[in-house]
């Protein structure tokens, strides 16, 4: 098979992963529609369809130095996505490749370049720990890390949105039961994974979990993270994450608001629990209950999975560290929950491979692409309409040419079928020939049958250019087989006559 051909083959096969593609992740999100799953449902669109937000005088100068040293490692069509604890979050596009990125800055040197050591020391340790917590579906990936002149870049896997703009686009801003379920199943899926690399999050909040292009949710931000190097007798020696979802002997007893609340309810059950306050200051708007009992209103107590779900709940926010619920137990009630009320082999949607990537840019729609670790794409397309259109097309042709190329082969074979007949008989007039040639040696009163011969061999030859006019193969096929029975009874009448003579 030529290079042509090989191009053509395996442009044929990534439009048809592609159309399968679309066809899966249609029918995976048609399926979380139909069991009330609340989802994104926000447009996909290309970079040049997303609009800038308005940002703060400081944000837009960040925003421009990190834009300008991008552009120099070949990035280009920049949105803003937010800010972190330590820098901006941007959306990007490689400009080679069409695959677009979600590129967190950390600006560790000022515009002169003096180097902040205690920030560099916590980025590289971030990298470290997403490095080794990679190769879960529910943790962010980092594609890349590389430095500017000011900032140090990791390059990530854009996802669609937080699990904060789900909530904030309902009424109640709640989720409903199967929706608390499942994004609760992949956070915990994040969480083990994570901690079963020795490593906390340490600022886990709504913001920070990001919905993918799956529709699963995934564990992120990861600037404040530390290894699990050493645990006291109940709880972690370090918390740094947010207040509101931080445990109880996270705040600091010496707070007369929360933290001392909860310290002296330590002491009435003689608890003894190591308190490590987080230095990130005191939010007085959060709430202050956590050694209280839950209430528990009617809506969850109607929930199909009321009791599974109150059992994770308490057990997890158990205000005495050491009876907490382990992680890998949540899990193990969520997933049994996940696995009755859908398939899992169709939770995930199948991405395209980098040589279908590759062909698919080739395509007429503009299509940019979302990568994930795996070296997979999720396609990005800007009228999916059209494209499927254009898949349909070029699957009729795909159809048409396949037949034309069967027709092909058909006539190549049937012209081989005739060469071999027109040996055999080209093989019988040889025979003929001598046969006449054995008679005309014959006396003169054997010369009438072998010109009577002559007259029938004329004949033959006669009946053949006459075929050899026809168009239609396999009429010429036919008739020159009609011939083959003549020519040999006529061969055999003449062998006779010789034989009596």
């Amino acid at each position: 098979m030529n290079i042509i051909s090989q191009n053509l083959v395996g442009s044929q096969e990534a439009k048809y992963k592609l159309a399968l593609h679309l066809q899966n992740r249609k029918k995976v999100k048609e399926m979380y529609r139909m069991k009330g799953v609340q989802m994104l449902d926000k447009p996909e669109l290309v970079i040049s369809d997303i609009q800038e937000p308005k940002l703060k005088p400081q944000q837009a100068l960040i925003y421009q130095t990190m834009k300008s040293e991008l552009t120099k490692k070949g990035y280009s069509d920049f949105r803003f996505l937010g800010q972190g604890v330590q820098g901006l979050v941007l959306l990007a596009k490689d400009t080679k490749t069409n695959v677009r990125y979600a590129i967190k800055g950390v600006q560790v040197r000022d515009p002169h370049g003096n180097l902040d050591q205690d920030l560099n020391n916590r980025v590289k340790q971030e990298v470290e720990i997403l490095t080794k917590c990679s190769d879960s579906p529910y943790v962010v990936s980092l594609i890349d890390q590389f430095e500017g002149q000011q900032f140090t870049y990791l390059v990530l896997t854009e996802c669609q949105g937080t699990l904060s703009q789900i909530l904030e686009r309902n009424q109640n801003k709640r989720l409903n039961e199967i929706s608390a379920i499942k994004y609760a199943n992949d956070i915990a899926q994040g969480l083990y994974y994570i901690h079963s690399k020795s490593c906390l999050v340490n600022d886990l909040k709504m913001d920070n979990i990001l919905i993918d292009y799956h529709g699963n949710a995934v564990v992120s931000d990861f600037g404040l993270a530390d290894n699990l190097i050493n645990k006291s007798g109940y709880a972690f020696n370090q918390y740094m994450g947010n207040f509101l979802y931080q445990a109880p002997e996270c705040f600091d007893p010496a707070d007369p608001f929360i933290g001392k609340v909860y310290h002296d309810e330590y002491l009435k059950l003689g608890v003894t629990v190591r308190q490590e306050p987080s230095n990130r200051g005191i939010d007085f708007k959060l709430a202050s209950n956590k050694h209280k009992q839950l209430n528990y209103d009617g809506e969850f107590n109607n929930f199909v999975y009321h009791k599974q779900l109150k059992y994770i709940i308490e057990g997890l926010t158990n205000f005495i560290p050491k009876n907490r619920m382990p992680i890998k137990e949540a899990l193990i009630i969520l997933k049994g929950i996940i696995s009755f009320e859908f398939q899992l082999d169709e939770m995930l949607i199948e991405m395209i491979d980098g040589n279908t990537q590759q062909f698919t840019s080739t395509l007429k729609n503009e299509i940019e692409f979302v990568k994930d670790l795996s070296n997979k794409f999720y396609p990005i397309i800007k009228n999916e309409q059209s494209l499927n259109q254009e898949l349909k097309e070029d699957d009729q042709n795909r159809q048409y040419e396949a037949k034309i190329e069967e027709l092909q082969i058909a006539n190549i074979q049937l012209k081989e079928r005739i060469n071999e007949q027109e040996l055999t008989i080209n093989d019988l007039f040889t025979q003929l020939e001598q046969s006449q040639n054995q008679l005309m040696n014959q006396p003169q009163i054997l010369k009438m049958p072998t010109m009577q011969m002559k007259d029938q061999q004329d004949v033959i030859f006669s009946e053949i250019k006459k075929q050899e006019k026809k168009d239609e193969l396999p009429k010429e096929k036919n008739q020159i087989m009609q011939l083959i029975p003549l020519i040999n009874y006529l061969l055999a009448k003449e062998l006779l006559f010789i034989q009596k003579n």
